[in-house]
C-alpha cells in the first residue's frame, strides 16, 4: 500500500517491557520499510543501552548530543536544535536521534517534574518537522521514558515472540497502555506484531494461536519469522531491508508496513 497523501506526521512507539523480543529490529525494519514506500522517517532511540543507535552504525559517545540532552531540564542544560540531534543512517530518508546511557539518569529524575508525561511529545513537534513518521524505540521497561513515548504516540506496535513468558508478560503492557489512554493520550491505538516465529516449534504455534484468539482484530496478520540475517545486519550498521532486502524477514517487515498503512488509513477514514 502507498502512503496516504493527506496524512499528518504519525508517531509510533515500538514497545515491550520484555527484552530480547525483536523490538529494536522491528523499529529499524518498519522504519526502513516505510522509507522504501516513499516516506521520510525519523527513529528516536529512547533506550539507555542505545541498541538502535549502535545497530544503525552510530558511534555513541557520552559527549554527543542525544535524546538525553533534549529531555534534561536541569539548569545547566543548554538549548538544542533538531540539527544537533539528528543523524543520517546508511539508508537515505531514514534518520535517527541517538540514545545514550545518560537516559537512565534522566529517567530517574523525570517524575520530579509535574506533567513530565508530555515532555517528549512537546519536543517532537519541532524535532519531527519534515518527517512523515517518527518511530520511538522504547526501553524494555514500563518506566517514565516509556510512559512519555506512549503519551507522544499515535499508535503502539508491540513486538511479541510467541512463547509463554512473552505472551504472559504482555498483559502488563496492556495495562500500561490502557492507563495512558485514560490519563494522557485518549487517542492511543495499539497492534501486536508476532516476531521471531518458528513454525517448527509446537509450543510456538500454540502460543501464536492463543495470541490471535485473545487479540483478534488487534494483531497483525503478517508474522515475522526467525531469520539469521537479522543478527548479521547489526554488525554492518545497516537496516535489515538494506542489508538483505530479499531475505524472508525483510519481505515480511515490508508487508507489515503495508498492513500498518492500511490500519492508519482506515483509522483516518
Amino acid at each position: 500500500m502507498s502512503l496516504p497523501t493527506d496524512l499528518m506526521t504519525q508517531t509510533i512507539a515500538i514497545s515491550n517491557q520484555k527484552g530480547g523480543v525483536g523490538k529494536t529490529t522491528t523499529c529499524a525494519s518498519i522504519g526502513a520499510a516505510l522509507v522504501k514506500k516513499g516516506a521520510r522517517v525519523l527513529l528516536v532511540d529512547l533506550d539507555s543501552q542505545a541498541s538502535l543507535s549502535v545497530a544503525l552504525g552510530q558511534a555513541v559517545h557520552l559527549n554527543d548530543e542525544s535524546i538525553a540532552d533534549l529531555l534534561d531540564t536541569s539548569p545547566s542544560s543548554g538549548e538544542l536544535s533538531p540539527a544537533d540531534l539528528i543523524h543520517p543512517t546508511s539508508l537515505p530518508g531514514l534518520d535517527i536521534a541517538l540514545g545514550d546511557p545518560r537516559l537512565a539518569v534522566v529517567e530517574h529524575h523525570l517524575p520530579e517534574q509535574t506533567g513530565y508525561e508530555h515532555l517528549l511529545k512537546n519536543h517532537l513537534q519541532s524535532l519531527a518537522a519534515g518527517y512523515d513518521f517518527v518511530l520511538q524505540d522504547c526501553s524494555p521497561s514500563l518506566g517514565p521514558l516509556t510512559i512519555m513515548a506512549l503519551t507522544a504516540a499515535n499508535q503502539v506496535i508491540v513486538p511479541v515472540q510467541p512463547d509463554y513468558l512473552a505472551a504472559w508478560g504482555i498483559m502488563r503492557l496492556m495495562e500500561t497502555i490502557e492507563a495512558v489512554h485514560q490519563r494522557t493520550n485518549p487517542h492511543l491505538q495499539y497492534r501486536i506484531l508476532a516476531v521471531m516465529y518458528d513454525q517448527r516449534n509446537t509450543i510456538t504455534r500454540e502460543m501464536l494461536n492463543r495470541l490471535q484468539q485473545n487479540f483478534n482484530g488487534r494483531i497483525f496478520k503478517t508474522i515475522i519469522g526467525v531469520d539469521t540475517r537479522v543478527r548479521e545486519c547489526a554488525v554492518t550498521g545497516e537496516p535489515l531491508l538494506q542489508y538483505a532486502p530479499s531475505t524472508r524477514a525483510s519481505k515480511q517487515y515490508l508487508q507489515a508496513a503495508g498492513e500498518y498503512l492500511q490500519w492508519i488509513g482506515s483509522s483516518e477514514g
